[in-house]
């Protein structure tokens, strides 16, 4: 499938957009096929489901052509957080919820200058918003951050892996302690309590370690989206460690 079909050939996946049963997988459909089409005309349904779904497709796909309805519907206050979100992720630019900012930079660019950033770069801006001056290079960095009462948490970024569809991740991780077998059901269900990524075990220089880890799809990384994931994955890494060990040792 492809993006050169006429709507009514997509007609079928934008029906199942309405349907809170099969929205998510016509969702996932519309997006591998990059059908910005008729996700854009989704924009003006007056379901604000399906308006969210295209939204968060278009910004998935970093669609150029959908930088002004985006704009538009910004000005109109609709679904402003999720239409900042896909915006940046489209554009790289930061104006979060600023309309005039965005018309503004719309009418001198026309929304087509978005710099592609490499690993280096990438983790070179993500430390600047953290406050912090990562160690690494290549595809492997490393970033240490301060937290409460005085702890610190070491995070692992790892670009250029492969998930199960062999499309390029990052990896971010980060070591909590040694991982004892009596311990492994107690961890399961504390993923149930994790607002994002998940605990999970990894060897170590021979030993089995608890780890926190995210992953998400170098296509849709922008410094901002990994700097919250390091945030989150440094306090939630942090807390385990803690409760743990008692200790700060990662």
């Amino acid at each position: 499938m492809s993006d050169t079909k006429d709507l009514g050939d997509w007609q079928s996946l934008v029906d199942q957009l309405y349907d809170p049963h099969t929205r998510r997988s016509a969702r996932q459909k519309l997006v591998r096929a990059r059908a910005v089409g008729p996700l854009l005309d989704c924009l003006k349904s007056p379901n604000e489901s399906v308006m969210w779904a295209a939204i968060e497709s278009l910004g998935e796909l970093r669609a150029t052509e959908a930088v002004g309805p985006l704009i538009e519907l910004l000005a109109r206050g609709v679904l402003a957080f999720d239409v900042g979100e896909a915006l940046l992720r489209i554009t790289g630019q930061k104006f979060d919820g600023d309309v005039q900012a965005w018309q503004k930079w719309f009418a001198k660019t026309g929304g087509k200058t978005r710099v592609e950033l490499d690993a280096a770069e990438c983790i070179q801006l993500t430390a600047q918003y953290l406050g912090v001056k990562p160690s690494g290079s290549g595809k492997s960095y490393r970033l240490k951050l301060s937290l409460p009462e005085g702890r610190e948490q070491r995070v692992a970024v790892f670009f250029g892996r492969k998930d199960e569809r062999k499309d390029s991740i990052a990896v971010i991780y980060s070591e909590c302690g040694p991982a004892d077998p009596k311990q492994y059901e107690a961890a399961l269900r504390k993923n149930l309590t994790i607002p994002s990524g998940a605990l999970a075990i990894r060897d170590v220089g021979g030993r089995a370690i608890f780890v926190m880890v995210d992953t998400v799809r170098e296509e849709l990384l922008t410094p901002s989206t990994l700097a919250k994931k390091i945030e989150n994955i440094a306090a939630c890494a942090d807390g385990i460690e803690k409760s743990l060990t008692k200790e700060d040792r990662y």
